[in-house]
């Protein structure tokens, strides 16, 4: 795996890592970008996770962040050692909660695994070290690479490009722009309106964008629905996915609200939902 930091490369030769688990090989890029929603509620429930999205290409299979239940639920379509890297949005607990009970996956497992990168806003290791402290220290770097997010950044797992570019949430925010040959999905990440939304959209075949505020406020740190079709409109996306609905918001109303700003297909994702681009 190969990591831009603003204009220095990172290299991560995950291929050359002889633990149990698949390994990634480059070549011509062939097949879909396949996004599958684990989870996308505030707080989990039976069978609904909070945030957390398994994005899969050539091969390559990335959690795009870790919400409370979605580590389970992850293991319902891969095996951990499968796990090739992790990338957290930002570090609110719907979105990163289970980022600690990873760890433990990896700090006890009967066989060794591969020291995967995980990618997330500054300070993400820090945090999960303070949680899981006890009598002796535990340091992220001894099972994951450790990688703090930056604006532009592009990690490379095989022939999956994945750009990060930051967005409005009143915290450290990330959204992503996936592209694998010539397909390619963008993921608002938690957001208000903002120009950088359109721009991780544009050449985008899906947008996959939060939708948690009910009412349109001005300022937001989230997306109304009206501010998911417009940004979907302004990037000329063929289809948006709603995901990460707030309290009070029915998915028909969500749907009906976003379609007066957007002409193109709306729908509402779910546990279990697959999107092949």
């Amino acid at each position: 795996m190969m990591v831009w930091a603003g204009s220095t490369l990172l290299a991560f030769r995950m291929s050359a890592i002889q633990k149990e688990g698949s390994v990634i090989k480059r070549g011509k890029p062939e097949g879909p970008i396949r996004w599958t929603t684990l989870g996308n509620a505030p707080f989990p429930k039976p069978d609904e996770p909070c945030s957390g999205y398994l994005l899969q290409a050539g091969g390559a299979n990335v959690l795009v962040d870790i919400g409370g239940g979605s580590l389970a639920a992850l293991q319902h379509y891969i095996r951990l050692e499968d796990l090739h890297a992790v990338w957290i949005s930002h570090l609110h607990a719907d979105h990163f909660s289970d980022m600690p009970l990873l760890y433990y996956a990896f700090a006890f497992s009967e066989k060794p695994l591969r020291k995967i990168p995980v990618l997330a806003p500054v300070g993400w290791a820090q945090r999960v070290e303070a949680f899981v402290k006890s009598s002796v220290d535990h340091k992220m770097k001894s099972f994951f690479q450790v990688i703090e997010l930056k604006d532009r950044g592009i990690a490379e797992i095989g022939d999956l490009r994945i750009q990060a570019r930051v967005v409005e949430h009143g915290v450290p925010a990330f959204g992503l722009a996936a592209r694998f040959g010539d397909r390619r999905l963008a993921y608002t990440g938690d957001s208000g309106p903002c120009d950088t939304l359109v721009s991780l959209g544009k050449g985008s075949r899906v947008l996959v964008a939060e939708c948690f505020s009910r009412e349109i406020e001005i300022p937001s740190v989230h997306l109304s629905p009206e501010d998911a079709g417009l940004t979907a409109a302004h990037a000329a996306v063929a289809r948006l996915v709603l995901t990460h609905l707030g309290p009070g918001l029915e998915e028909d109303e969500a749907i009906e609200r976003a379609g007066s700003a957007f002409n193109g297909a709306i729908e509402v994702a779910h546990p279990g939902m697959v999107i092949e681009v």
